[in-house]
């Protein structure tokens, strides 16, 4: 481990951003995090909570700032801001809008590129002004070619205003690169899932959001099936099983940021944290059809409800999963050589996403909805 720091994060109480604010805690570092309180919680509570929940308590070198990235200067006060800059010794910016609605594009551009400009200029007054970017393999947009690390902008277009806006927030960061104002590293997780040893979760959003409304769905059918029988539920839904959607495994991501941003190699370098090896859109949907038992739900094409309109099931389905139909129907292909060339002889390895592994991260989020549903 390297000698403690003192680093500011933005985004602590997101999947990603609390999963690293705990490590760091736990890795002995001095953290100080910035937070939106919320009705009933002040921003400290709040971030309290989520730690709790990740997994840690060394609250006692845990500092929380209230603002918000949207707001100049981040909404810190005069005095809060000058203490960051004179006591940090590297920033991660984890903060995002996870909106994917078109009709939330000027609110995913304010979080997610204006965000990004007022953290640059606090990580341009500090001593080192080390930056650490969370952002996402899939800025990548439509391209179906490979994607290479080395790549932001080669006049992709883009599957929602989400991707495009993480896009351009890499672009200012190349840009302020450029200029030798900052000293950054850009990482770039794909599909980020639950621990790959326990399948633990603490946010539940994509491949989760789709097991978590046909549970619910399941819960109201099965009162009519016979106990332990599968329920037949005929659902077309909107994608290509011999696709892929690329998912990583939380613990891997977040070992993986902290190991490469301790490199030297990591200054001005962007990672795929991608799985190398993606899973087929057949063998996660089976096998959460398999575990939740359910026939009769099929992956198909577009031409397929041109023939036979909708259900309101399958209309229901299609409003509720809107943005995830957009990656089931394909995803561009990631080059990962640089981040697996960087973790090479340190124990790190992205595992594959196989049947055990689904079932486990299936499992654990399936105990959780029926110990909640109690």
């Amino acid at each position: 481990m390297s000698k403690p720091k003192k680093i500011f994060i933005t985004g602590a109480t997101g999947f990603l951003g609390s999963h690293l604010a705990a490590r760091l805690l736990d890795d002995g570092h001095q953290v100080a995090v910035l937070a939106r309180g919320s009705r009933n919680l002040s921003a400290e509570a709040r971030v309290k909570e989520v730690l709790r929940d990740v997994g840690t308590l060394r609250f006692d070198r845990l500092t929380v700032f209230e603002g918000d990235i949207s707001a100049p200067d981040l909404g810190l006060s005069e005095e809060a801001k000058k203490r960051i800059i004179a006591s940090t010794d590297e920033i991660w910016h984890c903060a995002a809008s996870l909106s994917f609605q078109q009709e939330d594009r000027s609110e995913i551009f304010r979080m997610n590129v204006e965000g990004t400009r007022h953290v640059l200029e606090l990580v341009k007054q500090t001593s080192t002004r080390r930056l650490h970017h969370v952002s996402t393999a899939y800025v990548a947009g439509n391209r179906t070619d490979i994607a290479l690390e080395t790549d932001i902008n080669v006049g992709q277009t883009f599957k929602n205003a989400y991707e495009e806006s993480k896009c351009q927030a890499e672009m200012l960061i190349s840009a302020e690169q450029a200029k030798q104002t900052i000293v950054a590293s850009v990482y770039r997780p794909s599909i980020v899932i639950g621990d790959s040893r326990s399948g633990r979760v603490t946010h539940f959003h994509g491949v989760y959001a789709f097991i978590r409304g046909l549970w619910a769905l399941l819960e109201r059918l099965r009162r009519r099936a016979p106990e332990g029988e599968f329920v037949h539920l005929p659902l077309r839904v909107l994608g290509s099983e011999g696709q892929t959607l690329n998912f990583v495994p939380i613990n891997y991501v977040i070992d993986g940021m902290v190991v490469l941003s301790e490199r030297s190699a990591s200054i001005g370098s962007t990672y795929h944290l991608a799985n190398p090896i993606p899973t087929e859109n057949r063998l996660w949907f089976e096998n959460i059809c398999r575990f939740l038992r359910v026939e009769g739900i099929q992956l198909v094409g577009k031409e397929s409800f041109s023939k036979n309109p909708m259900s309101k099931i399958e209309a229901f389905f299609q409003k509720q999963m809107a943005f995830y139909y957009q990656y089931l129907r394909g995803e561009p292909r990631f080059d990962c050589r640089r981040a697996i060339e960087g973790l090479k002889n340190t124990g790190i390895e992205c595992p594959r996403v196989n049947p055990e592994l689904i079932n486990k991260m299936i499992g654990w989020y399936v105990d959780l909805l029926n110990a909640k549903a109690m």
